[in-house]
Parts: structure tokens; C-alpha cells; sequence
């Protein structure tokens, strides 16, 4: 990772010594990482701006969203993308995916023409938005869709939980993160702060226009000075283990999972770590997906902190830092108490406990966190003693979200200190020194692919089944979407969200009567496979199946490869199927290694048809010559050692 600064971690127990008995102990951890040095250019990013112009955005939250879209605009730089979606109970690409250059004054007015309408269809808006930032996955970068609505959706998908789920899948499958911007007096705080939390994004709503230029700067810093993506850290060792984390972080048997690794802004937890008697403390291994390198990174911490007996260990000061963390926990903890008292127009005692929260966060040492805190309770309460329940419960549920999600106005302002330095850096390096730009973006999702010809077999073989006859394979260049075959099969989401590559392909071609039967669903987990008709396709049936991204190979990505190419099989026996027709699963967006993945293809398709008799003909349908050759010399091998 040359030129590129390493994360580090900082682990503080409660009195900077561990107990030598064991047991139980609270601790701050910290982990941090630098922004990338001048010479680095930093990641193009794809924002998809979904607006809603639903009836109950019409006057001040719709001007607030067309606002804060054009705002967006300025912070982008050349090579960037944006798309701009608007939906009311129909959704409109306004325009499309489009990489940035100096003059955005088409789009800038395209956004201003955007008018208000009629219902809410909240999440096919965010599904468009997402299709649109998938546009250039071809392309390095990262991708945001941004919602900004009142969050009342009432046409289509509507329930909360279904809506947040979707859009943590679309985090998950394909990297695209989303934020939620809350606008108006009656939006939904709740949902849209659960849309965030799951799409790895931000929650925040707008009261005043002042709010506009830094919500969309800090937006794209945080994808900007992106480092780190399934942040992970656990003791390498059976003598310790954490058994509690706050801060935004998520614990799964003993390993802390944490939110995006963003070049200058620390993340802090207060952890509580379980230690056996006598036992030293083990290292800490940190991983994370690089978006710099590509690659799935680890990095082995040893903490040299000391053991004592608990006489020694009670006799030491509280370590500052982990008090004021202790506090901040408290004191989020009773933030949460406030929300329910006001939404549910308790005023009196809401009061009461925000005037014990001001009276508390009064007597904290002078520092940011404490400023900003005692500036939101002077609101809240302003809030409160007017009776507004809307604003109250919206105060309190953002109040509450940043301090859960550790993103408050400090921390915020240290990202944003650090990406402006170093944009302030690179332009002076770049006025000094000569640098090699990476290509250009393209607008043409196309760009680079060879432009498809009618289909041509490349190569055949015969498989003989172990109860006699034979299946045929065959090797074939052309499009998975003109196929004439019983069944095609389409490597989706777990979503199933017909977005981009092949997925959004086979949707387009199939008609909107294929994404309506695959809502119906509702989605799949890795390594399964459901079935749909064609529909408007040349194929009767389409097998949809889903892999998640390659990440090295360590997450056993290939043992669920294996399992989607299986499912598919056995779909298709159970539909009786003639011909199948099978794309090259997981080796586009998703990133597969071509030689391992082919090698998992024909294995697995092998070893099914010797035992069955259907299909009768597997067509292995790929899109050039070279991986066609691949997957004819991997069959050529297969078949001789069977």
C-alpha cells in the first residue's frame, strides 16, 4: 500500500491498566486513518440525487431539495458523475448518469423544471437512483444514491423495514451507499434514518438553507476520503474478547463491526472487553476492504498495557478519555428517553428531562462536544415549549442518531478539515509538478466492450450421464438476453433489483412484468436461486441467482459460487428443462477472478449433468473470444479427468 497511510488503533481501559483476576473491563477504542498524500488522486464518485416531488413536498421542502441539489453540483469535481431522479407516484429519470465537466448548466436548469405532483413512491424513486449510480460500475469510484424527501411513502412498497432492507442489500451487493436528507415539518425521521443506517450513509434534515452547502461538501468528503469498507476488529487470541460496543458499531460474536473507515474523521467506541485471569492481552487484528487498493487488507495492533491487582488497579484515576466517553454513552441513552415524551406530547416531563440533560452536560469540561450539545438541548427545548411535536421528535431523533452513530459537528468538522486541506495540497501540487491522470470517465456504459454480433457457438462437448445418454455443453459468444432457451439464468442481487450489468439487462429486456414478479418475492439469500417467467424474453423461464462481491477469496466467495451454479441446476431439473442457457455469474461487477470462477462454472455444471439427465443442453453464454477460450479449454479439462 505504498503511499497510502495505515489505519491505527488505540485501545484505553477505563483506568489505563487491565485487571490481573479477569474479568470484565470498559475501554475507548479508537481507530483512525490519514488521507491519502497529494500525489493520490482521490476517488471519482457517482451521486444519484433522488428528489421527491410528492404532493407533501410542495412549497418550502421541494425548493429545499431542488436547493440542495444544485448545491451538490458545486462540490462536484471533473470526472465525478450525477444523476438526478424526481418521483411523486411516478419515477423520472431527470438526468441521467452523467460524468461531470465544467458546464453543468443543462443540469442545474433540468433540476429547476422540477415540479411538484401527486403520491409517494419513495422506494421505486431510491430503486431508479440506484440503477442510476450502477451506470458506470465499470468505472473506479464510489457511488452514493441521496434521498431527499419527507420520507412518507405511500405508494408501492411502503413498509419501513422492507424499504431498509432493500437498501442495506444494494449496500452490501453492489457498494452503493445511501444517505437520507429529511425536508419539511412532517417527514418521516424514523425511516429515513433507517434507510441511512442501513445503505452505510448519513441522516440529516434540512430546516434552513444556510444548511445546504456543508450537508453536500461533507457528503462528499465522506465517500471521497473513502479508505475502508467491512471494517472488522477482534482479538487474535482466546484469552480476550469484547462483549459490548456503542459508537455506531455492530458485535458479532466477539468481533466489532464498524462504520466506513473515512480518512480524517476517528471513529471511537466505548467497548467493554472480557479478559481471562492471568492472561496478557492479545492482539488486535484489523481488516477492511481498501477502496484504494482493491484489496482485502489486515493489520496485526499489539497493546502493551499492563496487569495489576485490584487494589493497584482501583487506586489509579479514571483515563479522561474513556470518562467523557462513558458519559456521552449515558448521555444517549437519556436523549432517547426524551424523543418518546415528546412525540407523544409529554411536554411537561420532556422538559424536565432536558432541563437534568443541560444541568449535566453544563458541569462537562469545556470542548466541542459539549457545545454542540448544549446547543441542540437549547433547541429541543425551544422545540418543546412551543408544543411542536413534528420538530421536537425530528430534533431528538437526530440528536440521538449522532450521538449513536458517533457523527457529531466535531467530527464532522474534521473530515471536512482534512479533504480541505488536501484539496487546497493538490492544487498546489499539480501547479508544481507534472502527474499522470487516470483516464477519463465516459458517459457510454459501454465504452471499451466489443459491440455484440449474433451469437456463434465456439466450442462443444458431449457429457455422458452416469444412467446413460447425454447432455451437450456448449460454448457460446453472444447476449444472455437474446437466448432462445427454457430457461436463462440472471445473476442478481439479493434484492433482486434488475439494477445494472446483465441484472439490469435481462430486467430491461423482460418487461416491467419480470421486476413486478421479482418484488413479489422479495429477494434471496447468497447462493440460492428462485425462478420467474420470461416474460417479454425469448427465454419461457429466467433462474435468478446471487453470489456476493469477491473480497479475495478469503470469505468463502467460491464455496457460494458453487452453491448459486448448484441452485440453478436444480431449478432447473425441476422445470424440466431442455436447454440452459448460463452466463459467466459473479465476473462482472462483482469482480471474480475469471480463471477461478470459469473453473467453479464447469466443475459444478460437470458434476451436475453426469448425474441428470436434464437439462439436455447447458450453453455456457460469455461476451468475447478470450473468455470464450478460457471457459473451452476448462471443459476440454474437465471432461478428461472424469
Amino acid at each position: 500500500m505504498t503511499h497510502l497511510p495505515l489505519p491505527t488503533v488505540s485501545l484505553t481501559p477505563e483506568r489505563g491498566a487491565l485487571p490481573r483476576a479477569g474479568g470484565r473491563v470498559d475501554a475507548l477504542l479508537r481507530i483512525e486513518v490519514g488521507v491519502p498524500g497529494v500525489e493520490r488522486n482521490r476517488e471519482a464518485v457517482t451521486l444519484a440525487l433522488v428528489i421527491d416531488r410528492s404532493g407533501s413536498m410542495g412549497g418550502e421542502p421541494l425548493a429545499y431539495a431542488k436547493r440542495a441539489a444544485q448545491q451538490a453540483l458545486t462540490v462536484l469535481q471533473p470526472g465525478d458523475a450525477v444523476a438526478v431522479v424526481a418521483f411523486d407516484n411516478h419515477v423520472g429519470v431527470v438526468v441521467p448518469t452523467v460524468v461531470v465537466h465544467d458546464d453543468l448548466s443543462a443540469v442545474h436548469e433540468a433540476i429547476e423544471h422540477i415540479g411538484v405532483g401527486g403520491s409517494t413512491a419513495l422506494h421505486a424513486g431510491w430503486v431508479e437512483g440506484l440503477t442510476q449510480a450502477l451506470e458506470l460500475e465499470h468505472a473506479s469510484g464510489m457511488a452514493r444514491v441521496v434521498l431527499l424527501s419527507d420520507g412518507c411513502a405511500n405508494v408501492g412498497e411502503t413498509r419501513s423495514e422492507a424499504i431498509a432492507a432493500d437498501v442495506a442489500k444494494a449496500f452490501a451487493d453492489h457498494g452503493v451507499s445511501t444517505s437520507a436528507v429529511g425536508l419539511g415539518a412532517h417527514f418521516d425521521e424514523r425511516l429515513m434514518s433507517a434507510i441511512s443506517t442501513a445503505g452505510g450513509g448519513t441522516f440529516t434534515f434540512v430546516e434552513t438553507p444556510q444548511q445546504l452547502p456543508e450537508l453536500f461538501e461533507t457528503e462528499i468528503a465522506s465517500l471521497s476520503s473513502l479508505r475502508g469498507r467491512n471494517v472488522r476488529l477482534a482479538f487474535d487470541g482466546a484469552a480476550a474478547r469484547f462483549v459490548a460496543a456503542g459508537g455506531g458499531a455492530r458485535l458479532d460474536a466477539g468481533r466489532i463491526g464498524f462504520p466506513d473507515l473515512v480518512g480524517g474523521m476517528p471513529r471511537d467506541v466505548l467497548v467493554t472487553i472480557e479478559l481471562d485471569a492471568h492472561s496478557a492481552l492479545p492482539p488486535l487484528r484489523l481488516s477492511w476492504d481498501d477502496t484504494y487498493t482493491g484489496a482485502h487488507e489486515t493489520l496485526d495492533v499489539t497493546l502493551d498495557l499492563p496487569l495489576l491487582d485490584p487494589d493497584a488497579l482501583a487506586a489509579r484515576a479514571v483515563d479522561p478519555a474513556v470518562a467523557a466517553a462513558q458519559r456521552r454513552h449515558a448521555y444517549a441513552d437519556a436523549v432517547g428517553r426524551v424523543e418518546p415524551l415528546v412525540r407523544g406530547g409529554r411536554f411537561d416531563d420532556a422538559e424536565r428531562e432536558i432541563n437534568s440533560l443541560r444541568a449535566q452536560v453544563d458541569s462537562w469540561p469545556a470542548d466541542a462536544s459539549r457545545d454542540e450539545s448544549l446547543r441542540d438541548l437549547a433547541q429541543l427545548l425551544e422545540r418543546s415549549r412551543a408544543r411542536d411535536h413534528a420538530m421536537s421528535a425530528k430534533v431528538a431523533h437526530r440528536m440521538k442518531y449522532h450521538l449513536d452513530m458517533d457523527v457529531g459537528s466535531s467530527k464532522r468538522a474534521s473530515m471536512l478539515d482534512a479533504e480541505r486541506g488536501l484539496r487546497s495540497a493538490k492544487q498546489a501540487y499539480r501547479q508544481a509538478a507534472s502527474s499522470t491522470s487516470r483516464p477519463a470517465r465516459t458517459t457510454d456504459a459501454s465504452a471499451g466492450r466489443t459491440p455484440m454480433r449474433p451469437a456463434r457457438t465456439v466450442h462443444q462437448a458431449e457429457v455422458a450421464h452416469q444412467g446413460g445418454g447425454t447432455t451437450r455443453l456448449e460454448v457460446v459468444i453472444g447476449d444472455i438476453t437474446q437466448q432462445t432457451a427454457d430457461a436463462i439464468v440472471n445473476p442478481s442481487n439479493r434484492g433482486l433489483f434488475g439494477t445494472a450489468g446483465v441484472d439490469g439487462a435481462v430486467h430491461a429486456m423482460g418487461g416491467p412484468e419480470l421486476t413486478a414478479a421479482c418484488r413479489a418475492i422479495g429477494g434471496i439469500d447468497y447462493g440460492q436461486a428462485t425462478v420467474t417467467p420470461g416474460f417479454r424474453l425469448a427465454a419461457t423461464h429466467v433462474i435468478h441467482t446471487t453470489t456476493p462481491r469477491w473480497r479475495g477469496g478469503d470469505g468463502g466467495e467460491l464455496a457460494t459460487l458453487e452453491r448459486a451454479y448448484a441452485a440453478c441446476l436444480d431449478a432447473a431439473r425441476r422445470l424440466r428443462v431442455h436447454t440452459l442457457a448460463i452466463p459467466a455469474i459473479g465476473t462482472g461487477a462483482f469482480r471474480y477472478p475469471l480463471d477461478q470462477a470459469t473453473a467453479v462454472a464447469v466443475a459444478a455444471v460437470v458434476a451436475a449433468v453426469t448425474k441428470h439427465e436434464v437439462p439436455a443442453v447447458v450453453r455456457f453464454v460469455v461476451l468475447d473470444e478470450g473468455l470464450a477460450n478460457t471457459y473451452a479449454r476448462e471443459l476440454d479439462a474437465a471432461l478428461a479427468a472424469v
